[in-house]
């Protein structure tokens, strides 16, 4: 069996380093070390695993190729001259190589690509496997059933398969994508008015370009007279792009990698400053900083004095808020840090040991620098920031960044929740201190402000000065990728009206949780003698290798599936088991009235403050569908879909003199469907107010819609949300009861009722193979690695993120944008109503008594005008002493 070779292209790899990481990375005595910095990043990354058995790193010769240019005049011609930053790094990327343990390969008279494709030849008629990494496509001709062709800029490993749905032809064929298409970056100029969604569309019509072009009427219009018109061109263009396998390279024993020697690896690492890729025993050798300036302001004449000469701004000024456990809600706040420049930074202390600033003093002279909306601020997760300082009375104007949001637009699913820590080594390439090596761990850790003034500042500076420096990298990057809006207009506003709803709370009825709680816990006890009773002995029905061993073994039920850990027990088993014994429905029952004591009444009562309130947490950047999270409690799964569900919103209500105002989208969801996949027939039907459920079950039984009985709607509205969230037969068959044959007679009859989204979501996912992201209606992405597993189950499940994330993220760009609209025409009227709570497409305000119709009026038109859609918004809305009766 053969080993694994692997074949880098090493120019393109530095200069998809050099445009990812940032350009400001030097080393102390100057030279830039970005592209030699992501280079290394890469080589890590791709051999942390195994390592390979041969490799090379292949580069282009300096002249490129004569014979190309010579056969299409315009190949490569109007590459811009390597940026001179670049070139100051090119001298030492040979040594970067080598320490990896990698031979270099050039030759000076044929390209790179055309040495990877001998090299690749030559593994393969020698019985090796080969990945071939490079962000240029050309390579992906060389793909085949021993050959992987790995993008560094995606970190995607593709197949053949994956080369098919990303580029729309096989691997073989890409020469022929190219011609048609053209590729910019090479000069080829392609057909004008084919694109390369086009090129693939026509290819797979054809069995190869020659037929394509022989057939003169393959394609009308603009396109195939210029398709006739270059012909010609486009048979030297697949010449120029096909990749030469025939050239003399070295045999793979020669290319066979030694293992990599830490100590030159540490070394050149340390040459260039690359302090974080340092081996755990070459840590010692990290020069301690001495350029910081982290000062303590602990008197008024120095904080002014900080304010005024240092931190006015043009350049924003990044603020960090040291509070202590437990969270920005409850912990004592200790003190501000402002760092207005790289490596600089001014703490202002208020509680801890030593010298400290007044409260009044503190407000005073940080209290209106504060709220100075014209001096620009930067604040990771400024949410909790404008919590903790209002619990001073003190309001933060002006911000204009916050590296968390930012990096949750970049990229939302990388680095959940965006962390500063997380987001400095991503986009840095630096570790923040440990917050554990300075407050330890276990029954010794100790709080902030147990630290020395001196050693709390330094750190709220240290943070202070990384969400400066992040908030440098990403903020460019917004306006480079177009997200730079949603971030100024939608989710930093969104974060005040967060702070509002956090520091408000909702109040709660403690009496009432006590008494669905002893109810509740009466029933659990009555069911539990019950279950020892079927069962003929006592055991605990909530461990599952007890349960199993009474159902399975003792009771003789069949066995549906089988864990690691022995029978399945989960719900789905427990449900098709329903009829088979007396003793499912009561293990049924008794799980849900242990979910309802255990994950409601006992977390709500423990979590009502004094106040008799209870203020979640509210977190904008941990929803990889882009929707906001309730924690600490998690308020998002308060129930409601049973009576009994429902009984635990009795115990929200509103203050003395106020009322709830409950406002939910109406089938937010599928009209959010109607819109992205431009359905005519979907979105008419939702336009003439027509109901939906009804209009996919007279599809369904083929019966006017007058019709359709309300079983038969309930069945359409079952396979309507079923297919939105993109459940298949099987689950659908379980869902209604029904065989899999009818389940999927159903879900083909929603797709014949409304063939648009059977487009849209054929679509979306090719869309997603070239773009290797999804957007949702507001212009958010999400990236889906997913679709490019060799996994078939891991690509099955991005292909249904391609289709959800689109409409859970859209109904959740909704909900934000009305939050705002909301929030801001409810001061700008100065109606005695506030915002209490969000859950997924439900406001929750509490208002006055005798104002809840004109803020019902209000929160329709706000939340029904929130984004231009194709169909009307629907809000249904409705008020009461509690949440349950608010909501209806």
């Amino acid at each position: 069996m053969g080993e694994r070779a692997v074949f880098v292209d090493g120019l393109g790899l530095l200069f998809r380093a050099w445009h990812a990481v940032p350009n400001h990375l030097k080393t102390t005595g100057g030279l830039p070390t970005n592209a030699l910095y992501g280079f290394a990043q890469t080589l890590r990354k791709l051999f942390s695993g195994k390592r390979p058995v041969f490799g090379a790193v292949v580069f282009d010769a300096p002249s490129g190729s004569a014979s190309r240019k010579a056969e299409l005049p315009g190949y490569k011609a109007h590459r811009p001259p390597m940026p001179a930053d670049l070139v100051a790094q090119l001298p030492h990327l040979d040594a970067l190589v080598a320490a990896h343990g990698f031979p270099v390969l050039r030759r000076d008279d044929a390209e790179a690509d055309d040495v990877l494709a001998s090299l690749t030849a030559r593994a393969l008629a020698e019985g090796h496997d080969v990945w071939v990494v490079s962000g240029d496509k050309d390579l992906a001709q060389l793909v085949g059933p021993r050959v992987r062709w790995f993008d560094p800029a995606t970190e995607l490993l593709h197949d053949a398969e994956t080369v098919r749905r990303k580029f729309g032809v096989p691997p073989a064929r890409i020469p022929e994508l190219l011609a048609l298409a053209g590729d910019k970056v090479d000069g080829i100029p392609g057909v004008p008015g084919i694109g390369e969604r086009r090129a693939g569309e026509l290819l797979g019509r054809f069995p190869s370009l020659e037929a394509l072009l022989a057939d003169p009427g393959a394609l009308g219009g603009k396109a195939g007279a210029a398709l006739r018109t270059h012909a010609a061109r486009v048979r030297i263009a697949k010449h120029v792009a096909t990749l030469r396998d025939d050239l003399p390279v070295p045999s793979l024993e020669e290319l066979r990698l030694p293992p990599i020697d830490l100590t030159v690896l540490d070394g050149v690492y340390a040459g260039l400053e690359f302090w974080s890729l340092l081996s755990p025993g070459a840590q010692g050798a990290v020069p301690k900083k001495q350029n910081l300036r982290y000062y303590v302001c602990d008197d008024a004449r120095m904080a002014r004095a900080a304010l005024a000469n240092e931190c006015g701004g043009p350049a924003p000024v990044a603020v960090h808020v040291l509070y202590d456990e437990p969270d920005h809600l409850r912990g004592p706040v200790l003190g501000l840090a402002l760092s207005p420049a790289l490596g600089t930074g001014f703490h202002f202390p208020l509680v801890g040991p030593g010298q400290v600033l007044s409260t009044q003093a503190f407000a005073a002279v940080l209290g209106p620098w504060l709220a100075d909306p014209a001096i620009p601020k930067v604040a990771h997760e400024h949410k909790r920031a404008l919590v903790a300082l209002r619990r001073l009375g003190l309001d933060l104007q002006g911000v204009v960044g916050d590296p968390a949001l930012a990096s949750y637009l970049v990229d939302p699913t990388r680095h959940l929740p965006h962390r500063l820590e997380q987001v400095a080594r991503e986009y840095l390439h630096v570790g923040l201190q440990p917050i554990r090596g300075l407050l330890g761990s276990g029954p010794q850790r100790r709080s902030f402000s147990d630290l020395t003034i001196d050693k709390a500042g330094a750190w709220a500076c240290h943070c202070a000065d990384a969400a400066g420096a992040v908030w440098r990298v990403l903020g460019p990057r917004l306006v480079e990728e177009h997200t730079d809006a949603i971030l100024t207009q939608v989710d930093l506003p969104l974060s005040r009206v967060l702070a509002d709803l956090e520091l408000a709370g909702i109040a709660v009825d403690d009496a009432v949780l006590a008494r669905i709680e002893a109810r509740l816990v009466t029933e659990r006890d009555a069911l539990l003698q019950s279950l020892h009773d079927a069962a003929g002995r006592p055991f605990n029905p909530s461990s599952h290798r007890q349960l199993g061993a009474v159902l399975f073994e003792e009771l003789g039920l069949p066995v549906q599936r089988k864990t690691k850990t022995g029978y399945a027990v989960d719900v789905e088993v427990l449900e098709d088991l329903a009829d088979a014994h007396p003793i499912v429905p009561l293990v049924l029952r008794h799980r849900t009235v242990d979910k309802l004591i255990d994950g409601y009444t006992r977390v709500l009562r423990a979590a009502i403050r004094p106040d008799g309130r209870i203020h979640t947490t509210l977190q904008q950047t941990v929803g990889a569908a882009f929707r906001l999270i309730t924690t600490e409690p998690d308020l998002q799964r308060t129930p409601v879909r049973s009576a009994e569900f429902k009984e635990v919103r009795e115990a929200f209500v509103a203050r003395p003199g106020c009322v709830l105002v409950s406002a939910d989208y109406s089938q937010v969801e599928l009209r959010v469907l109607a819109h992205v996949t431009n359905d005519e027939d979907l979105i008419t039907a939702f336009r003439e107010g027509r109901d939906i459920h009804r209009a996919t079950a007279s599809g369904l039984f083929d019966l006017p819609e007058d019709e359709v009985t309300s079983a038969q709607r309930v069945v359409g509205k079952t396979v309507n949300f079923a297919t939105l969230y993109g459940q298949g037969p099987v689950a659908l068959a379980r869902q209604l009861g029904v065989s899999t044959a009818v389940a999927r007679a159903h879900v083909a009859g929603f797709f014949a009722r409304w063939p648009g989204v059977a487009r849209w979501r054929r679509d979306v996912v090719v869309q997603a193979d070239r773009d290797t992201y999804v957007t949702t209606v507001g212009g958010r992405r999400r990236y889906v690695p997913e679709l490019f597993s060799n996994d078939p189950d891991e690509r099955a499940y991005g292909e249904r993120i391609c289709v959800n994330t689109p409409i859970q993220g859209s109904a959740a760009d909704l909900c934000k944008v009305a939050m705002v609209n909301v929030h801001r025409a409810l001061r700008e009227r100065r109606l005695p109503a506030q915002l209490v709570l969000q859950i997924h497409d439900e406001l929750l305000l509490e208002v006055e008594q005798g104002a809840e119709e004109e803020v019902i009026t209000l929160v329709r038109a706000e939340m029904a005008g929130a984004l231009p859609l194709a169909v009307p918004l629907v809000v249904d809305a409705g008020s009461g002493a509690s949440w349950a009766l608010a909501h209806g």
